[in-house]
């Protein structure tokens, strides 16, 4: 896959180049495209400047790009599209939450999300995650560090600035937006298909395993009963079932029957249904000269691939704006519901508790059942059914700004933002029981519900000067002030013992939870800073620009909370200050900065402040005496905010009329002060103090060409691709080690390791000899694991690569964005699940009763070791099919305790979009009423390669979790989808 990709993007480039060069350029009869020097950029603060002025890496994503293949998360209509920018995601259900990195990370700890901007007021991934993506004008990626500089520890980690839609100028204009899409499961892992049901070699109708009798056994073929009986057959009050061999009792002749061999070619696959997403909106705008005013209204329903999962989500958008004499005053005033209802996360793991046999979707008919085919793990439909989760959330956006024209010169600028956030969640659990004579456990009934609210109010106060010094120097200054709040509370209360089934309120609990060990919590912290930023320009060809910020933050102490951003850089362009280049080199634009920042975002509101928790015994006497817990993990009164100093020098090229652009950044990130979790002494009354410690260095390129190989009135074909490489050095640490756990499973960790470079995934392994073969003991056949953790390899990956093509004829478009993962290594829990439950392909693609022997083994013999072909892998005490129960401890005892065979590659490649649409002429919709009518057919994902390693066990762009652990995959994560579907636009 390597080779090929490569050989592709060569002969792209190559032969783009020739046909470029190939085409005659006539100045008399081609226009000269609009210099992309000249492009106006909004950057941090909603401060403009062209792109010849721009001293940093940004990168501007249009509307067109966005929506191309109707994509209803904008945040994921980003990825391949922007060299530098990784996005991945806690899940593909209707709660994942995708998470937005800009150039590798900078902390150990803290945040290394994006900073996400809209319409110039701080915002979320979230919020944008629920904006309508046909709202959105653009979005301008700030890659480089001077460029979010003047958002001080906000920008640490880039910018992702969203500008929203404006009213038009002229009558009044009327758009709707509609699209359907069809959802399905991309993949699911690959399992083993010669062994069904059962454990140690029998069928045993209620086990999760997949250690049963082989299908070309006698058994193949055969009708047999599968899970718990249905009814109590023999009516004496007890449901039986045997859970030693495949002798059948009474009561099983009503579990389900089904034949002995594989259920279809997929039955986890078969579970999930087909999902449709369907969005709707209707945008209307007006606008002339002074004023603009744009209404929008939008509806997006999801249902997704696990039944009766659902989101909808209803969005009301308004933005206006008037100018009269010097005061201009613009608003916007934003408001979306979300409502999702899902099952229990823990579903996709019962799912795969299953052999290839068992007939999953026969169980669909038996909702109340709190267990199915095995006696260990819930029934999904189960789940479906009586385990919910609904969550309804209110969010409402307002910005405000006022600004004064005081003179040519000077204008004033006050711009302020109230964001309310308000959730609701309740859940339920239903309570089952069984007369079954053997485990399941009854499942006990509970219910939950939660208040949450968060309030945030941003204001900038801006003075703005524009000054021309000379005929050939202008000077533009800004400087402002900003202040930040942030308030938040939680309530929640719930218990076990629903007293009437069905009946979900807290009144309603037979064992009502205490206050103390749920949810609730209320807080609140601030920033203030001021800043200035200072844009000289020489000419048309030499800009300088500098800035400065200092903040003071109350999450930490008075003595640190003060801390100052500096920055200062530069942009030179030759081809305008000598007049050289011709056709050929028809742009060259040099850049350059340098900038100090700062992180304390691993630092939350009263962190500093340790304070008691109520003990677990509370009240612990009968006259409502209390107990206090001090907490075991505490952070440092004397905390620092993390100091990231940042590097970087660009390079843009156009060539032929700028029908070739080639832009690209090298970048270096220092990070000192380093917020690290330390181990200390029990005795000291606490386990993990949270201090200043280590540094870390991430450097990188990033680069992007843009071809435009043919193009003429009627046709235009347009190539782009994208590469990102990075690497974090881990250079300090704590001084008692060298290395720091930042997550994973308890097989394999991820860890930051002085030294190395990115996140390691770190476990045991197998001892191996000179040749890298694994010993094994002469008599046992079994392997020897190290007695330490290993380094298995850098969640890192070497090179993300990103493609695109867009071909315009006439009415026609054609879109596709591809993008290339190489290298990287990741671990997932289903993978251990899978090799202890028997369904993970190596276990069971050769004759089990034949033996084991450890593949690529050997032993010592007479001082040296010999390579191993005949000792099979014995199995302590068996007393069995030996050979047999050796294969099963062995993946059930040994595979599952050594870390590397959890480990494997993140590589893949992903066809993320094709979108075609067709846009009628006004000629066809002359005397119709219509200005516009666009219809569009598209597809997302329809095609993924992972890394033959990776059989899929899991989609390296998933992660667990909002932290920092890289490259690890827990047991909750749904499979990817793909989506196939339809558009159409009409403009009124």
């Amino acid at each position: 896959m390597k080779k090929l990709t490569t050989s592709v993007l060569l002969v792209v480039v190559t032969s783009s180049f020739a046909l470029v060069n190939a085409q005659e350029i006539k100045k008399d009869t081609i226009l000269r495209e609009q210099s992309i020097g000249e492009v106006v950029i909004t950057g941090a603060l909603g401060l403009t400047k062209k792109a010849d002025a721009q001293t940093a890496a940004v990168q501007v994503v249009s509307s067109d790009q966005i929506t191309a293949a109707s994509n209803p998360n904008a945040v994921l209509a980003l990825q391949g599209k922007v060299s530098g920018v990784t996005i991945t995601n806690t899940n593909s259900s209707v709660t994942g939450t995708p998470k937005i990195q800009i150039r590798g990370m900078r902390s150990l700890t803290g945040n290394n999300n994006a900073l996400v901007v809209i319409d110039n007021v701080i915002s979320s991934a979230a919020a944008l995650n629920q904006l309508a993506p046909e709202l959105i004008e653009s979005m301008n990626i700030l890659k480089g560090s001077q460029a979010a500089a003047l958002y001080g520890s906000d920008g640490v980690n880039g910018v992702v600035l969203v500008n929203t839609k404006k009213g038009s100028k002229g009558r009044l204009k009327v758009t709707y937006n509609g699209s359907m899409d069809f959802e399905s499961v991309l993949n699911t892992p690959e399992r083993q298909r010669n062994y069904g049901q059962g454990w140690y070699a029998g069928k045993i109708n209620v086990e999760n395993g997949s250690w049963g009798a082989p299908f070309s056994g006698p058994l193949g073929g055969q009708m047999v009963p599968y899970g718990i009986p249905l009814a109590d057959v023999n009516n004496d009050g007890v449901i039986e079932v045997n859970i030693d061999d495949n002798t059948p009792t009474p009561d099983e002749a009503s579990s389900i029957m089904s034949t002995y061999a594989p259920n279809g070619k997929n039955n986890v696959k078969d579970f999930f249904q087909v999902g449709t997403v369907t969005q709707n909106g209707v945008t209307a705008n007006i606008g002339d000269e002074n004023s603009y005013l744009l209404m929008s209204v939008d509806h997006l329903q999801r249902e997704f691939v696990v039944a009766d999962d659902k989101l909808k989500r209803l969005s009301a958008f308004l933005k206006a704006g008037t100018k009269f004499g010097k005061w201009s005053f613009d608003a916007i005033v934003n408001y979306t519901r979300q409502t999702t209802n899902t099952t229990d996360s823990g579903l996709y793991e019962d799912l795969l508790q299953s052999s290839v046999d068992i007939p999953i979707t026969a169980y669909k008919d038996y909702p109340d059942n709190g267990y199915a085919w095995n006696i260990y793990y819930q029934n999904p439909y189960w789940a479906i059914k009586h385990q919910r989760y609904n969550t309804t959330t209110d969010r409402l956006n307002l910005v405000g700004s006022v600004g004064y024209k005081i003179n040519k010169n000077i204008d004033v600028l006050y711009r302020s933002n109230l964001q309310y956030i308000g959730a609701f969640n309740n859940q339920w659990n239903d309570g089952w029981s069984s007369a079954i004579n053997t485990t399941p456990a009854a499942i006990a009934s509970s219910y939950f519900q939660s208040t949450s609210s968060q309030n945030r109010y941003y204001g900038d106060l801006l003075v703005n000067f524009n000054y021309d010094l000379t005929d050939d120097i202008n000077m533009k200054l800004n400087v402002g002030h900003n202040f930040q709040n942030f308030a938040y509370t939680t309530t929640s209360a719930g218990g076990s013992g629903l007293i009437i089934p069905g009946l979900y309120q807290v009144w309603n609990l037979a064992n009502p939870s205490n206050p103390y060990g749920l949810d609730n919590q209320r807080g609140s912290y601030n920033s203030h800073a001021v800043f200035a930023n200072l844009d000289l320009g020489y000419k048309d060809f030499l800009y300088l620009t500098a800035t400065g910020r200092n903040e003071w933050n109350s999450v930490l102490s008075t003595s640190e909370q003060s801390y100052f951003f500096p920055s200062v850089g530069a942009s030179f362009i030759p081809t305008k200050a000598f007049n050289f280049g011709g056709e050929a080199l028809s742009y060259m634009k040099i850049y350059g900065n340098i900038s100090g920042t700062a992180n304390s975002s691993s630092v939350g509101a009263y962190s500093i402040r340790n304070y008691f928790g109520l003990g677990t015994g509370f009240p612990f006497t009968a006259n409502g005496g209390l107990s206090f817990v001090n907490p075991t993990g505490q952070t440092s009164g004397n905390i620092r905010a993390e100091k990231v100093s940042k590097k970087e020098v660009g390079l843009s090229l156009g060539f032929w009329n700028n029908r070739v652009l080639l832009n690209g950044a090298v970048y270096q990130d220092d990070t000192t002060d380093m917020i690290t979790d330390t181990n200390t002494s029990i005795a000291s009354g606490i386990s993990i103090l949270r201090t200043n410690i280590g540094k870390l260095r991430n450097r990188g390129i990033d680069a992007d060409i843009t071809v435009t190989p043919l193009k003429s009135d009627n046709f235009r074909w347009d190539i782009g691709a994208n590469l990102t490489t990075y690497s974090m050095d881990v250079l300090e640490i704590a001084p008692d080690t060298d290395r720091v756990a930042i997550g994973g499973s308890s097989l394999v960790g991820v860890y930051a390791v002085k030294g190395m470079k990115g996140l390691q995934l770190m476990g045991t392994d197998f001892v191996r000899d000179d040749q890298g073969r694994i010993i094994v003991d002469r008599t046992t056949g079994r392997p020897t694991v190290t007695s330490t953790l290993q380094n298995l390899g850098s969640t890192n990956p070497r090179y993300l690569w990103g493609f695109n093509t867009s071909i315009n004829y006439k009415g026609f478009k054609l879109t596709a964005t591809a993008d290339w993962r190489v290298g990287g290594k990741m671990t997932t829990e289903i993978l251990q699940n899978m090799a202890f439950n028997g369904t993970l392909p190596e276990s069971g693609n050769f004759d089990r009763e034949a033996g084991f022997i450890m593949p690529n083994s050997s032993y010592l013999l007479n001082g040296q070791y010999v390579a191993n072909t005949e000792v099979s892998y014995q199995y302590p005490g068996a007393t069995g099919n030996a050979l047999y129960d050796g294969v099963e401890y062995y993946y059930q005892n040994q595979f599952n305790t050594v870390g590397s065979n959890h480990v494997f590659s993140g590589s893949y490649f992903k066809l993320r979009e094709v979108a075609l649409s067709y846009t009628f002429s006004a000629d066809m919709l002359r005397n119709s009423g219509l200005t516009g009518i666009t219809l569009g057919v598209h597809a997302r994902n329809p095609f993924v390669k992972y890394s033959d390693s990776n059989r899929n066990f899991a989609d390296p762009e998933t992660s667990t979790g909002t932290g920092n652990a890289q490259g690890y995959a827990g047991v909750t994560q749904y499979p990817s989808i793909k989506s196939y579907g339809f558009s159409v636009n009409v403009n009124f």
